[in-house]
């Protein structure tokens, strides 16, 4: 077994005897997280607000082992990844493994998943799989995003920022307080955020350039809770975002290709532009806006059937519709010597002459609506049993149309005279093709857990999740054809832990967990199979120094079976990817969490985590041979890195007279990051790779200036101090033989201002 170390939450509020508690709900009930036996991190408000975290994908480094990214054409897919474990196709057949749950309610796909989350409370980052409570199953873990709940009393918040890139925020969150003896109270949250871009394209105005967003969202809470039997929670979350593409740029090109198109200047086009190194401009032609809207409706109901039996009914329908218009080549204007299409159809070679080119550019139509249903039954038998049941049902239904453009390029066996005195010694010939499908999906689930207290020390937990999933696929381009399947699965965890006293708890878990098979609508075969793993790990969860330095640790180890892998094989066809299961991998991997006061003034705080991954088998079939390979040795892990870790200080100057001042600084630190899985069918994989990254980030804060009836607080942050270049994504075209890279944005700075009555 491996080595690691975990510690769970990060709490920088100081009470009288040293750090605060922070409550969890990571077993469906609220409790202590340093009393839950479980790789569970929490963010509280303050470090969600310091950090600046409104979605998901500000999450990377937060949590041990934890790499969060979008990905692909759309600012709002997201690649989510914990111990090395994730998915970053965003074909929406495909599930991840890391399960992504808002209020506890499940999104049903990854695309789709960044979208500003008005009013967030608290995070909790689940490492490990998630067989037994949670509603969908998952082999790598889960992340639940927390929202705020009405209060009791009226309340009112704003936040005004400005930034570079001329970035704006416009936020504001009302409390009504109940309403007369009514039991019920209300909670109101608006945003509107805009950006322009962080690359400029010089063929449209700044509000249009690459990484641009225009953002307003809306979220309204409902809650009746008048002390008796009965609790309600409605929430309606809204989310309108357009924005541009984060900006992809041609970065590496085979000679053939590269020839072919630094030809375009020559023959009256634009010229070529490529560099593995950021670029500060771009010529984009088809980088059209991208639309997503997201709503949501969640009702959750509590019933008190006794002192210590409560019922819980979650029930949610969300709708997510999304547009995507995108050039994926980083070059615009391109001109090339080209053939009818006809060729490719067995007819004659055809000339067209000069005409507009496109190494690659596409067009999404998506959405997706699910519909979920949870009960849980909790209880306690006595005084030394808790138990959980629960049932669950998820169904969802997803459609997609997916245009793309290319320009094939092809060797010629003699030069050609493309114009008077330019000549190429390859021609292209434009293609158009479409992937068009719609995907019902229906998950069903019953599960329990159990703990007993043994004795005052020593504590058993045991659960069972029974799983049933079903899969339809209609497709009508590029292939016809309806396919069914369903699979079922049963699965298990197991923990022992033990109080050594009030500050020091040791455990030891097993769990086991499953992502159901599938398909996948770009590639030709008939799907592939579920993946299982188990997990086992030993953790240590301490308090020292009268509460002063809070350390929690764990070592784990991960048996991966029948590992499903995407592959992205773009080709003549346009964007083919498949989804095989490669083989068996395994795991071995330290965590590490610790905050420390020091004094009264300087808090310090980080994680650490460490994943040694092997694969133990990955088989593909070999392009050149048409052979079956076990690339094992050589194959990469991709989007995640084998180290993470997150350090910061928060130093706090106390009262100067206006107000009390603080500063922060935060660095965190990721490993090198593959984006595909081999040479053999990426072959520009090595190159397209980013190597370790390192981020500063500071603030300081002026707050509890006194203004009327109400106080505020003066924010200044940057972000990315160092300015330190590094990628979000990577992609090799294969065949067509080029590769892209898409930068994260530069240094971004600005100041806050929040004022609470």
């Amino acid at each position: 077994m491996g080595i690691a170390c975990f510690v769970s939450g990060q709490a920088y509020a100081q009470t009288p005897a040293g750090l605060e508690d922070i409550i969890v709900t990571a077993q469906k009930r609220r409790e202590n997280l340093q009393e839950t036996p479980l790789a569970v991190s929490a963010l509280t408000a303050e470090t969600i607000e310091r950090r600046g975290i409104t979605d998901v994908s500000s999450l990377t480094a937060t949590a041990p082992n934890l790499t969060v990214t979008t990905t692909g054409a759309s600012t709002s897919n997201i690649a989510l990844f914990i111990r090395g474990i994730g998915e970053s196709e965003t074909i929406l057949t495909v599930d991840s493994p890391v399960g992504l749950y808002v209020d506890g309610i499940v999104l049903g796909r990854s695309s789709g998943a960044v979208f500003d989350l008005v009013d967030l409370e608290r995070v909790e980052v689940l490492r490990g799989p998630q067989g037994t409570l949670y509603g969908r199953n998952t082999t790598g873990g889960a992340v639940n995003l927390i929202s705020k709940r009405p209060s009791d009393k009226f309340d009112a918040d704003f936040l005004t920022s400005y930034g570079n890139l001329d970035a704006v925020q416009l936020k504001g969150s009302i409390d009504t307080g109940e309403w007369g003896n009514s039991g019920i109270s209300a909670r109101l949250t608006y945003l509107h955020k805009q950006r322009s871009g962080y690359v400029d394209n010089v063929l449209t105005k700044d509000s249009r350039d690459p990484g641009a967003y225009n953002v307003d969202a809306l979220r309204v809470a409902l809650r009746y809770d008048k002390g008796g039997a009965v609790r309600l929670n409605y929430a309606y979350d809204f989310n309108d975002r357009r924005s541009v593409a984060n900006p992809m740029q041609l970065a590496v090109a085979r000679p053939d290709i590269l020839a072919y198109a630094s030809a375009s200047a020559a023959l009256g086009g634009a010229p070529l532009q490529i560099s593995r190194d950021r670029l500060k401009s771009l010529r984009l032609d088809a980088d059209g806006p991208i639309k997503d809207r997201v709503t949501g409706h969640a009702l959750t109901a509590e019933i008190d059937l006794g002192d210590n039996l409560t019922l819980r009914s979650l029930t949610s329908y969300r709708r997510w519709s999304n547009r995507v218009v995108s050039d994926q080549d980083g070059n615009g204007g391109l001109v090339g010597f080209v053939v009818d299409p006809v060729l490719f159809a067995g007819g004659p070679f055809l000339p067209l002459g000069v005409r507009p080119i496109s190494l690659f550019n596409l067009t999404f139509e998506r959405g997706q609506r699910q519909w979920t249903q949870e009960l849980n039954l909790i209880g306690k038998i006595g005084d030394n049993v808790d138990f959980v049941l629960g049932g669950f049902y998820f169904r969802e239904v997803a459609h997609e149309d997916n245009p793309t453009f290319l320009t094939y390029i092809l060797p010629s066996p003699v030069p050609i005279e493309a114009a008077p005195g330019v000549f190429v010694d390859s021609f292209g010939v434009n293609l158009n093709s479409n992937f068009n499908y719609r995907f019902k999906s229906q998950s069903k689930a019953l599960f329990g857990q159990l703990t007993a207290r043994l004795n005052d020390r020593l504590s058993a937990t045991g659960g069972l999740r029974y799983t049933r999933d079903d899969r339809k696929l209609r497709q009508r381009e590029p292939y016809i054809r309806d396919l069914d399947r369903n699979f079922e699965k049963l699965n298990w965890a197991a923990t022992l832990d033990y109080r050594w006293n009030d500050d020091l708890m040791t455990y030891a878990r097993i769990a086991t967990g499953y992502k159901a098979g599938g398909f996948n609508a770009r590639s030709q075969n008939d799907g592939f199979e579920p993946e299982d793993l188990t997990s086992y790990e030993v953790g240590l969860k301490s308090e020292w120094f009268d509460r002063h330095l809070r350390l929690n640790l764990t070592a784990f180890h991960a048996d991966h079976r029948d590992v499903q892998v995407g592959q992205f094989l773009a080709g003549s066809g346009g964007s083919v990817g498949i989804t095989v299961n490669a083989g068996k991998a395994e795991y071995n991997g330290i965590e590490a969490e610790w905050t420390l006061l020091l004094g009264k003034r300087l808090t310090i705080n980080g994680n650490f985590g460490h994943v040694d991954r092997k694969y133990k088998s990955f088989i593909i079939r070999d392009p050149a041979t048409d052979a079956l390979v076990d690339i094992a040795k050589t194959a990469r892990f991709i989007y995640s890195a084998g180290t993470t870790a997150n350090v910061g200080a928060e130093y706090r100057f106390g009262d100067v007279g206006v107000g009390t001042l603080s500063a922060r600084l935060d660095y965190s630190y990721r490993g090198r990051t593959y984006f595909h899985s081999t040479t053999i069918l990426n072959p520009f994989n090595d190159v397209l790779s980013d190597g370790k990254v390192g981020l500063l980030d500071g603030r300081i804060t002026l707050a509890d200036m006194k203004l009327g009836g109400g106080k505020a607080q003066l924010s200044g942050w940057v972000h990315n101090i160092t300015n330190k270049d590094y990628l979000l994504g990577a992609v090799d075209f294969g065949s067509l033989g080029f590769g892209t890279v898409g930068y994260a944005q530069p240094r971004t700075y600005g100041i806050d201002l929040r004022v609470e009555f």
